[in-house]
């Protein structure tokens, strides 16, 4: 009874903490999604170093996780946007929406959200490079598929933004409705995983078996976020969770980048549009983005 009784009182309290910040970045999330048409971003994507930033950006604003924003992605290259411009806004998508900052800025304070967001933007443009690298100078590595029929989103995370536009032009309420069902039960569940998280775990346990911020610390959170995926918004309060268990921010900081940036669809459907060994280069650059953006962090933002 004691740790049902911890539990509920954790849960409710975090979830009162976090839920008019859930509300607020829905709705901003809505109203980017009814007046900001994707056709009208997508054409200013062609290819180059600006391309890349734009697209950096548009990820970065788009509500949807990474397996809704794939379709976008695709449609990106069936316009003739470079792989640089493509992988940046794989890259960016799922890091950063504008439901997440809120929510970031509401449970973790203003300094992971303004290096979540500095690190969507910076890492968006530096896989883009790669890429691009790749593309111009070694066409022979990329063994990219021939175009086919564009793809809807996969079954493993949410998605909302991906939905094809069959009834009309969007409405707020509508869409806002939507946003709250694919996210909320993503919500309550991070919820619950970071409330049991704080009951079950002893507080000696990380500092003691993994430490705060010393090596293992960072690839121990590495190995577990990367292969994890959390859907949009339940990474939050995971996060939280292992800061309160005495994990050190930076640490925290790669488990919160590497465990929205890959799940199994993400990477199937990634498969056509950068080829096989591409996919493998997306793969160790993101093990290395978030291990590297941990360190940053630790370094410029906590001290």
């Amino acid at each position: 009874m004691h740790y049902i009784s911890a539990f509920a009182k954790e849960f409710l309290s975090l979830t009162w903490m976090v839920l008019p910040y859930f509300l607020a970045g829905a709705a901003f999330g809505a109203a980017l999604d009814v007046f900001v048409r994707p056709e009208f971003a997508l054409k200013h994507l062609g290819g180059g170093w600006l391309s890349m930033a734009k697209a950096s950006v548009l990820g970065m604003v788009m509500p949807g996780c990474s397996c809704a924003t794939m379709p976008m992605a695709e449609g990106l290259r069936r316009k003739g946007a470079d792989l640089g411009t493509v992988t940046s806004f794989l890259l960016a998508s799922p890091l950063v929406s504008p439901q997440t900052l809120v929510l970031t800025w509401a449970v973790l304070g203003w300094k992971f959200t303004v290096a979540r967001a500095l690190a969507a933007f910076c890492g968006a443009m530096m896989i883009g490079a790669v890429f691009l690298w790749l593309e111009r100078r070694k066409p022979g590595f990329l063994d990219i598929p021939a175009p086919g029929p564009a793809r809807k989103c996969g079954t493993g995370c949410a998605c909302s933004a991906g939905k094809e536009e069959e009834e009309g032009p969007k409405k707020f309420w509508p869409v806002f409705i939507d946003i709250l069902k694919d996210l909320g039960k993503y919500f309550v569940l991070g919820m619950a995983i970071a409330s049991l998280l704080t009951v079950l775990i002893p507080p000696e346990l990380v500092p003691r078996y993994i430490g705060s911020s010393g090596p293992l610390a960072y690839i121990a959170a590495v190995l577990l976020g990367v292969p994890l995926y959390v859907c949009e918004g339940e990474e939050i309060p995971l996060t939280l969770s292992l800061l309160k268990l005495g994990l050190g921010p930076g640490p925290a900081f790669a488990f919160l980048l590497g465990s929205v940036g890959t799940c199994v669809p993400t990477m199937i459907m990634s498969r056509k549009l950068i080829g096989r060994r591409g996919l493998l280069v997306y793969a160790a650059w993101w093990l290395l983005f978030a291990f590297g953006a941990g360190l940053v962090f630790s370094l410029f933002w906590i001290q």
